[in-house]
């Protein structure tokens, strides 16, 4: 019954932990009350710290260029190691929020090598004095790989903040390994969490980061743009593993996918990039807890433990949808007619109606200009032999569900096309996936796969319209053939109805949407996110459904929806009775 239930998000997520909540394990390492070793103990890991990994350029310095290694007790074979660097705006030192600690915990107990890294600060040593420390430092582990034990081909780059954009401009810019005779090729991989990648757009995302900007690389936009990752993206990189927050610093988010975007578009064919929802720049780096999601991606990046199935289909849904099925760009052949509009918080709001309680995800876009076609230009471009003709509109999405219009009815409110976002063209890249417990509410059977809900193509009005127009999904997904006109208002029958259950019907439960009564409506369903075929779930004529099923549709509608893992299309009380009675009606005349 997709007309009346809108589907839930496919993964849920954790809510927020506390960064700083270190496990015993953790004190443990610290040094923090450690009880003496017994005979029957196992082994511990080993830590060795403050380990110089260049000749100091300033005694006062000395320990930043240092660092710390964390060697896993005794395995089978040599462990990965991670070389992690912190973050702290490349002025501060973070040492005293043991984050790094509280990562190389985690990475122990799995049988990872780590080293944490310090580095010179700014103001008093500028760029490149951070870059030229982490690139030593890293010649110096991968010389040292076979004394320390761990794989010299498994040495993967990892840092948070700061730490992150230095870890993938070392990795991206070979001039810095250079200077030791190395290569980044060498790197078995780039960890980046919460990382900058574009300094130059990054100095306009906060007041906090265009002053750390300013301490450490000047204001010459050509030096910040020289230290940016994204100037430096090649298709021969290493493997990149993406990740911010969803509560992260405003611009990060962004910067994230549009590195990621960058690295792709030359051909990269191992980049990861997702967003953690519930964390915020902090927390995201905390690694703890049995459903953790982030230490489950980053392990499986290691290529330590397989991600879990649910985890392995939503990775592997995310990046086939990075070539969608379907796409808006057979649009943009009508170019002529496209216009570009700024984006403002009514348009935000149609997009948030689409992505529901997935709308976080919306922060890793721009959000600054809209591409649209008028849609009557649009209507009048198109041959009548493929169009039709008449003064009323049918829409039909990839979902199959409907929209009935009047042209005179919508004329006034000036409806577009959008057709682009930013630099977006094809706006089925925007999507979220969701997954149902049960295909029907009355029906065994085993739970249906993993579905997507895209944005596509959809309508937006540039001047603010009655409730009766405002965004629904259906005016989402929509492809060029998508439109038809037709002579005679498909909906006139229902205009007798008392206004409660027309609108019902109609614009407010939006029942003649998805399905069909007294023979008019639509047969909507779900598609399959890996494939975007149409799967199961049709919704079927009001009167055709099992009486039972029916009342329980009607009137225990929170029920039923829960079990179908949706959430319901409540009906208002004065139109439910009414609406149950019309529909029983009609069914007992068949």
């Amino acid at each position: 019954m997709m007309g009346v239930f809108r589907n839930i998000p496919f993964i849920s997520e954790l809510t927020l932990l506390l960064l700083l909540c270190l496990s015993p394990a953790t004190k443990t390492l610290l040094g923090a009350e450690a009880a003496p070793p017994s005979v029957s103990d196992p082994p511990r890991p080993k830590i060795l710290s403050d380990i110089p990994y260049t000749k100091p350029t300033d005694p006062k310095s000395a320990r930043r260029q240092t660092l710390d290694l964390y060697l896993p007790a005794r395995t089978k074979s040599k462990p990965p190691l991670v070389v992690f660097l912190e973050g702290g705006f490349w002025t501060l030192s973070y040492e005293d929020y043991r984050i790094g600690p509280a990562i190389a915990d985690v990475l122990l107990t799995n049988n990872v090598a780590v080293a944490l890294v310090r580095y010179r600060l700014a103001p008093k040593h500028r760029h490149p004095a951070q870059a030229r420390d982490v690139a030593a430092a890293v010649a110096h582990l991968v010389r040292e790989a076979n004394r320390y034990g761990y794989d010299p081909k498994k040495i993967f780059i990892a840092g948070h903040s700061a730490g992150a954009h230095l870890a993938a401009l070392i990795a991206l810019d070979p001039s810095y390994l250079a200077k030791h005779q190395k290569h980044p090729t060498m790197l078995a991989g780039v960890i980046a969490i919460s990382g900058l990648y574009n300094l130059p757009q990054q100095m306009n995302s906060s007041k906090e980061a265009k002053r750390a900007i300013l301490q450490t690389f000047g204001t010459d936009t050509k030096t910040a743009k020289a230290a940016s990752p994204i100037t430096y993206v090649r298709t021969d990189a290493p493997p990149f593993l993406i990740l911010t927050a969803s509560g992260d610093f405003n611009g990060f988010r962004i910067d994230a996918r549009k590195f990621a975007v960058a690295l792709r578009a030359t051909g990269h064919q191992k980049v990861e990039q997702y967003i953690i929802h519930d964390r915020d720049h902090f927390s995201i780096a905390e690694l703890t807890g049995k459903y953790n999601k982030l230490r489950k991606l980053l392990l499986a990046f290691l290529r330590v433990k397989p991600l879990p199935p649910y985890l392995l289909e939503w990775r592997e849904i995310k990046r086939n949808w990075l070539n969608p099925p379907f796409s808006t760009v057979p649009f943009w052949s009508q170019e002529k007619l496209i216009r570009s509009y700024p984006i403002d918080g009514r348009f935000v709001s149609t997009l948030a109606t689409i992505y529901g309680p997935m709308k976080y995800e919306l922060l890793e876009w721009s959000l600054e200009r809209y591409y649209a076609i008028d849609l009557f230009s649009y209507l009048d471009s198109l041959p009548q032999q493929q169009i039709g003709r008449g003064t009323y509109l049918i829409m039909t999405n990839i979902r199959n569900e409907a929209q009935f219009w009047s042209l005179q009815q919508i004329k006034p409110y000036k409806p577009v096309i959008v057709v682009g976002i930013d630099n977006e063209r094809n706006l089925f890249r925007l999507s979220v996936f969701y997954r149902m417990w049960h295909e029907y509410s009355w029906k065994a059977g085993p739970q249906p796969p993993v579905m997507a809900r895209p944005v596509g193509a959809f309508i937006h009005f540039l001047k603010k319209p009655p409730p009766k127009l405002e965004p629904q999904v259906w005016h989402s997904a929509l492809t060029k053939g998508s439109f038809r006109l037709v002579e005679t208002n498909p909906l006139a029958m229902f205009g007798e109805l008392p206004k409660e259950v027309n609108e019902a019907l109609t614009y407010r439960n939006g029942c003649l949407y998805c399905h069909r009564f007294r023979g008019v409506g639509s047969r909507s369903h779900h598609n399959l996110a890996s494939t975007g075929a149409p799967y199961g779930g049709f919704a079927l004529p009001l009167e055709t459904y099992p009486p039972d099923v029916w009342k329980d549709f009607m009137f225990n509608q929170y029920e039923v929806a829960k079990k179908m893992g949706a959430s319901p299309n409540i009906i208002d009380e004065n139109a439910k009775q009414a609406l149950f009675k019309l529909v029983v009606k009609y069914r007992e005349k068949r």
